[in-house]
């Protein structure tokens, strides 16, 4: 049974050193690829091409990338931006590769949360998938606005990340440091009622932003420019402090093992 109805952005993670090895390095795949995969991701708004996309497309499916399942969220929130900007180039990627099961799972969800129905039946029948399974497939809420995600569980920032290398727009980054300025990482109960703090994903989560959060305003200007324009919004003082510190030096020393690399600031 395909896993895609429980992996839709409920994915956990921890420090995104880089896109596709998300703890430091994905022993799955190799350190050229590791690279290769990274570059065309983190590099993208600020250079959209097609080749980028067919490079990410390609390295999915063909590496074991994708048997480490915190690579996921990342590549969902990437590719669903790109998927929604380019409606032109949807059945040629589609058809690309004969993708695997994870690649098949990463690719509906992005088609879903990119608003593209049904081409992700059309995908999902060309993979085979059974009768059941597409019927499930129609029953998934596709309207998941990446513009609009209310912050649960620490995949979710890994989701919005890959949102804001395939855009370059700071909406997500302040989703972002809004989760960390709030502190409303919220969870729901088991009843769906009560909204429920949960300490550990808190935990996670407020770690993953620290690092992301330094290592990226680093490298790119709308990170930058969202901390900046937050910080002289912002009225509480503590809370100016502390975002102030993102763009000077690593919130904590567990950031300094995660240094930015390899693409210089605009």
């Amino acid at each position: 049974m395909k896993k895609l109805f429980i992996i839709l952005l409920l994915l956990p993670a921890y420090a995104l050193a880089s896109v596709s090895g998300i703890d430091d390095l994905n022993a799955n795949i190799s350190g050229e690829v590791q690279q290769k995969l990274d570059d065309a991701i983190m590099t993208y708004y600020q250079h959209p091409t097609v080749q980028k996309v067919e490079t990410v497309l390609d390295t999915m499916n063909d590496s074991r990338l994708l048997r480490k399942k915190t690579a996921w969220a990342p590549m969902i929130g990437f590719l669903t931006i790109v998927f929604a900007n380019n409606k032109q180039h949807i059945f040629a990627w589609m058809g690309r590769n004969d993708y695997n099961t994870y690649a098949q799972d990463v690719f509906i969800a992005a088609l879903l949360h990119a608003k593209l129905h049904e081409a992700a039946l059309v995908f999902a029948q060309a993979h085979q998938w059974s009768k059941y399974q597409v019927e499930r497939l129609r029953a998934i809420d596709d309207g998941v606005d990446l513009k609009h995600l209310a912050i649960t569980v620490p995949g979710h920032i890994d989701t919005l990340w890959g949102a804001f290398f395939a855009s370059g727009d700071p909406v997500y980054v302040n989703e972002i440091i809004d989760a960390l300025a709030t502190g409303t990482t919220l969870q729901l109960s088991d009843s769906g009622n009560q909204p429920i703090q949960d300490v550990k994903g808190l935990a996670e989560s407020k770690k993953l932003i620290q690092s992301t959060l330094w290592q990226y305003a680093q490298v790119h200007k709308p990170v930058r420019d969202a901390l900046k324009a937050r910080i002289a919004s912002e009225k509480n003082a503590s809370t100016r402090e502390m975002l102030e510190r993102f763009l000077v030096k690593p919130p904590s020393t567990e950031s300094q093992n995660h240094p930015a690399k390899d693409h210089p600031a605009e």
